[in-house]
């Protein structure tokens, strides 16, 4: 029972003997620790923390999307808990790792040093992305990110679905609409990027390879306007050609940066629609989750938002955390 709760894998028919022919009292023991010490323990309850948030391949909805690197997030989360990393610096790296990278470079730190707060940075890329074909709705895809990646900080940290407060007060838990937004105004500012990996003539060779693609994909997609049904047929089947002539994405890490010159203004939505903007909110966590009441985030404090977030969430006088990882 022991091996499979550790590692999801039964014991060998050598490890069982081994353990029956063990007499130390410490049988046991010695036993726990070579599970724990084993890639199999990562591995077994890394995916528990892959469930919760939403870990996957690629984006769903219509376009699903495919993110070929998303595999180093999960890697990260498989060594978090084969070196015992400690919680709050999982919790920290996740929330902030971006920000806590760009500090680190200021300081002379190499990015090739911060590849772990760049991958756990990821955390806000999962879950599904709608994508709208030439960006005809910005603000509604722009909201329905932001609402994702609110809700699943209050799912995976604090053990709340802070969702239904995207439009009504909580009817079951004192949490204000107000308060949902001013938990999503910390992320108000936090964008999609991905970090090539590649060197650059490399990044230029592939450019060129797809855009080629892209080209020729463009040009039978014309030519099957007007096309006879045998036509058709033909055309279908270089489309297919093509398409397997894309290149392979190159290696990259899939991430997120702040840009406050495009920072999304958080307000209070009737309904949680973004067309319907009521006051305008800043920055605070959820106030029935603070030991003294607080105003919003002040100015001094808000270049590096999701680090004050980070820090709120990993604070001794914020018990929640620590509670919701241990149920």
């Amino acid at each position: 029972r022991l091996t499979f709760d550790l590692t999801g894998l039964p014991p060998t028919i050598n490890e069982i003997d081994d353990f029956i022919d063990d007499t130390s009292p410490l049988a046991y023991e010695r036993l726990v620790d070579r599970l724990l010490a084993s890639p199999a323990y990562g591995q077994r309850w890394g995916q528990h923390w892959l469930d919760v948030v939403r870990f996957a391949e690629s984006e769903g909805f219509e376009y699903d999307r495919h993110h070929a690197s998303a595999w180093r997030y999960r890697d990260y989360v498989v060594d978090s808990l084969n070196d015992d990393k400690p919680y709050d610096q999982f919790v920290q790296e996740q929330i902030a790792g971006d920000e806590l990278a760009t500090a680190a470079m200021t300081r002379g730190v190499t990015r090739d040093d911060l590849r772990d707060e760049l991958v756990a940075a990821g955390f806000h890329r999962l879950g599904p992305v709608r994508r709208n074909a030439g960006n005809t709705d910005v603000a509604f895809s722009r909201n329905e990110v932001l609402t994702e990646r609110t809700n699943i900080i209050g799912a995976a940290f604090l053990g709340l679905t802070l969702g239904c407060a995207r439009c009504h007060d909580h009817m079951y838990d004192p949490i204000p609409q107000k308060d949902y937004y001013r938990l999503q105004a910390f992320l108000a500012a936090t964008f999609e990027y991905n970090i090539p990996l590649a060197p650059d003539h490399i990044q230029a060779d592939w450019k060129a390879k797809s855009d080629a693609v892209d080209a020729d994909i463009a040009r039978i997609k014309a030519a099957r306007e007007n096309a006879s049904p045998e036509e058709l047929e033909k055309l279908q089947a270089e489309l297919q050609a093509a398409d397997l002539r894309r290149p392979d994405p190159l290696p990259e890490i899939f991430t997120v940066r702040n840009d406050f010159k495009k920072q999304t203004p958080i307000h209070l939505l009737e309904r949680g629609e973004e067309n319907k903007q009521g006051e305008l909110l800043g920055m605070r966590p959820p106030a029935v989750l603070l030991v003294k009441a607080a105003a919003d985030l002040p100015a001094s404090k808000r270049n590096r938002p999701k680090t004050e977030l980070a820090r709120w969430l990993i604070s001794p006088e914020n018990p929640m955390t620590a509670r919701v990882m241990v149920n």
